[in-house]
């Protein structure tokens, strides 16, 4: 019967030294206890103590040479069944070839449109090159093109100014192919037609009297081309009228009162003959007007928040609860007493259910001061009522993880200096540890060992980040199962700081990070996670979406951009020379929420508080510099429930009132009452959309709508829906919704595109001058050259040590015996 190793592989490495089953080697050690136990043994009986002793003595010298040569074919033939091998890097040539990818789309008009072949002429007969197109007229599928035509460890020249109008996100797709070991590289290109072009950007639906923020855009392609910006308002009002000849942004804001739908224009007049595109000179956006929004206001005082609240919504201001809230979209709850609330809990717990808000203010008579602590109210918030103000430091154990695989390369410098304000951010009363993952395999280990207090390590841990090398695979599990192992030696909170970019072509690395996050997070341990990179739009989306889930199910914050400060109000110590005031400062500790996005300037102060702690599975958004948390959210059922732990502005919170301010309270609200047609019993929602795109037509009836052309399907309870195909530009109008039809997106944004020249740099390509044939070709070479790592095998070797060892033992062992005999 054939002895089969058991499969439970793991590879160990220490360098490039290698075994395959490590567990083999772990058992060495009882092998040889047990060895020396049985050579010590004596199976032989003698009549006396004098006679074994005599026997001892005359075996002495057999024995030793006995266990010697034992142990060692053992340890030999251990070794070879633990699989031994050594990891060996070779670079090899390659393939030196190139394939040009061609972008023919309109855009590229104002380009020299036969660069690209001039270039496969110059380098035909130099290396193996090929050409081939991937997008024209007004389709720009570069992503996709680029996608069908990589094969991994090959070079792509793509030719495009990096306009991507359809498919698969450009930067998704150069991130996959720096994954595959393909490199994108692309030429920089100068502009010998010119062009002038305008767009609007701003909401597509505003509530009645308020004021909505919009941004004109002109952007200048190639020489400068004198015009006259005009923006008007339902064809006739005029707002804005500038003169220019190179790109600029204009920014607005405007209110609109009566009528359900107005347009608003933004064309360009006495343009130069230079304008090579005329289709792109004339923008057209429509705003859909929506009725104030009811809100019911409970409250026992009179409030400057009552007053500007009802500009914006129809307010309904009341002292109690109605039996009734099915006409309101909100409620909101200004310092009310628990006992004036609990008697309708059952309306209220079915209201927001349904899909409604709620919204909870704080004051001298809410949250802990009126009584909601252990009461059916404290069930339906996103907070637990009366937390105390300090936390001992000494208890909070922190584990600094940091990435340090080949995809932050392009980081180094920003990555280090992050993890180095990171640690500055702490209080030295912290127990922190520190822990980098990369290198091949990936592995993680300690920067120092163990976790000890902040002020013992500082000076350490700063010096070996910043001697840190950046190298290997992305393996974010072993990074944050590292730092858990860590913190497991420890008693107290227990958190994990995590800095990566967050960088992956496999959706399996993912899926298995936040399994762990989710684990270590059911075991009491938090984790926090700092974005590295993530500034580019097209690459930020996933990987934001990536560290913002790690961050929620790890029960801590996601900060994008520089968490130091934010950090500091999570772990540092209160500093006496700040004064009150500094702590008393409001922070948007998450920016990610609707609530919260672009609130980064905000500066408002508050003296005074409820004290609260989130659940954890609410989010927190605002915190004073003490880590005080005042807006708290969750959802609820179908719902969304909001609290905000300062009071209204009459004795706390005045900075909230102000104008930049007060839209902290206004976005609550609106995320609270979520999709403000969700009532109606009628309504039609068309967007507008470009030539060449079809868009939805969303109606809300009880009936199925009819329309001239349109083929409704019924997609839910008593909504509809049906796709229009615009033929023509200006504004349209279906059942009453009205909507705007724009020139295709392959003229909007001309020239290249930054966004694709800095993903092209970051992924280890390069932008060439067009006459540059030798840089492209010692470029492709270069490479073309692949590190191969192949691994070699030693099991036998110390097989047949082993065996000679053993042979050994026995030949001397014989030779022993027969000069005894003689």
């Amino acid at each position: 019967m054939a002895f089969i190793i058991p499969d439970y592989t793991r590879i160990y490495c220490i360098s490039k030294y290698c075994v395959r089953y490590y567990y083999i080697i772990i058992a060495i050690i009882p092998v040889l206890l047990l060895i020396f136990w049985f050579t010590r043994k004596t199976f032989v009986k003698f009549n006396n103590r004098f006679e074994f002793e005599a026997y001892l003595k005359s075996k002495k010298t057999d024995r030793r040479i006995i266990l010697t040569l034992r142990s060692l074919a053992l340890v030999f033939l251990l070794i070879a069944i633990a699989s031994p091998f050594v990891l060996e890097s070779k670079l090899v040539p390659g393939d030196p070839r190139l394939t040009i990818l061609v972008d023919n789309s309109s855009s590229m008009a104002l380009y020299n449109s036969g660069i690209a072949y001039e270039l496969y002429k110059k380098l035909e007969g130099l290396i193996p090159v090929n050409i081939r197109t991937i997008a024209s007229g007004e389709h720009s599928a570069i992503g996709n093109g680029i996608l069908n035509n990589i094969e991994g460890d090959d070079n792509i020249m793509v030719i495009s100014d990096g306009a991507n109008n359809e498919g698969k996100l450009l930067g998704d797709i150069i991130l996959f192919a720096s994954g595959i070991n393909s490199s994108i590289s692309t030429l920089s290109m100068e502009a010998i037609n010119s062009d002038v072009g305008v767009t609007i950007d701003g909401p597509p639906e505003l509530i009645k009297d308020t004021e909505g923020d919009f941004v004109v855009k002109v952007s200048v392609v190639g020489k400068k081309i004198p015009y006259t910006l005009q923006v008007t308002v339902d064809d006739s009002t005029l707002i804005m009228e500038e003169q220019d000849s190179a790109s600029r942004i204009f920014p607005f804001s405007r209110k609109f009162g009566e009528g359900e739908y107005h347009k608003l224009t933004a064309k360009l007049l006495d343009v130069g003959n230079e304008d090579y595109f005329k289709n792109n000179n004339v923008f057209y956006k429509s705003i859909k007007i929506v009725p104030r929004p009811k809100v019911l206001y409970v409250t026992e005082k009179n409030s400057p928040l009552a007053q500007e609240l009802n500009k914006i919504y129809e307010l309904d201001t009341r002292n109690s609860l109605p039996s009734d809230l099915s006409n309101y979209m909100a409620v909101l709850f200004n310092d009310i007493r628990a006992s004036k609330i609990n008697p309708y809990m059952d309306l209220l717990s079915d209201y927001v259910s349904d899909g409604n808000g709620l919204i909870f203010i704080g004051g001298e008579n809410s949250f802990d001061r009126g009584g909601y602590k252990g009461t059916l109210l404290e069930t339906l918030l996103p907070i637990k009522i009366g937390a105390s103000e300090e936390q001992n430091k000494s208890d909070i154990n922190i584990v600094i993880v940091i990435d340090i695989s080949q995809g932050t390369e392009d980081y180094v410098a920003v990555e280090k200096a992050l993890a180095l304000s990171v640690v500055d951010s702490l209080s030295e009363k912290n127990n922190v540890g520190a822990l980098a993952f990369g290198y091949t395999p990936c592995q993680g280990f300690d920067l120092l060992p163990g976790i000890k207090p902040l002020k013992e390590v500082k000076k350490d841990m700063k010096e070996k980040i910043s001697r840190l090398k950046f190298d290997g695979q992305s393996c974010f599990n072993v990074g944050i199962q590292g730092g858990f192992q860590m913190l497991s030696k420890v008693g107290g909170s227990k958190n994990i700081i995590f800095i990566s970019d967050g960088k992956t072509t496999y959706s399996k690395l993912r899926e298995d990070t936040l399994d762990i996050v989710r684990t270590i997070n059911s075991k009491g341990t938090k984790v926090f996670t700092v974005g590295v990179g993530t500034d580019t739009d097209a690459l930020s989306t996933e990987n934001n979406l990536f560290l913002g889930n790690i961050a929620a199910l790890g029960e801590g914050i996601y900060y994008k951009t520089d968490a130091s400060n934010k950090l500091k109000v999570q772990f540092a110590d209160k500093d006496d020379a700040k004064g009150e005031e500094f702590y008393n400062t409001l922070v948007p500790i998450d920016t990610t929420h609707f609530i919260t996005l672009a609130l980064d300037n905000m500066h408002a102060t508050v003296s005074g508080y409820n004290y609260a702690v989130p659940k954890p599975s609410a989010r927190l958004l605002v915190t004073t510099h003490k880590n005080i948390p005042i807006l708290v959210v969750w959802r609820f059922g179908l719902g969304r429930v909001v609290t905000l732990t300062t009071d209204d502005g009459v004795k706390w919170a005045g900075d909230l009132l102000n104008k930049e301010n007060s839209k902290l309270i206004t976005k609550s609200i609106n995320w609270a009452i979520g999709d403000l047609g969700r009532k109606k019993s009628y309504d039609v929602t068309v967007r507008d959309t470009v030539l060449g795109k079809p868009t939805s037509v969303n109606v809300i009836s009880r009936e199925m709508p009819q329309a001239n052309e349109l083929a409704f399907a019924k997609i839910d309870i008593n909504l509809y829906s049906s796709a229009y195909n615009p033929k023509e530009m200006g504004y349209k109008e279906i059942l009453g919704a009205t909507f705007a039809v724009n020139y295709n997106d392959e003229y909007a944004n001309l020239g290249i595109n930054n966004e694709f020249t800095a993903l092209v740099e970051k992924t280890n390509g390069k932008i060439f001058d067009p006459s540059d044939t030798k840089g492209i070709i010692e470029f492709i070479k270069a490479k073309s050259k692949r590190i191969k790592i192949d691994s070699t095998d030693y099991r036998w070797p110390f097989a047949i040590a082993a065996m000679i060892l053993f042979l050994s033992e026995i030949a001397i062992r014989r030779y022993r015996e027969n000069l005894k005999d003689k």
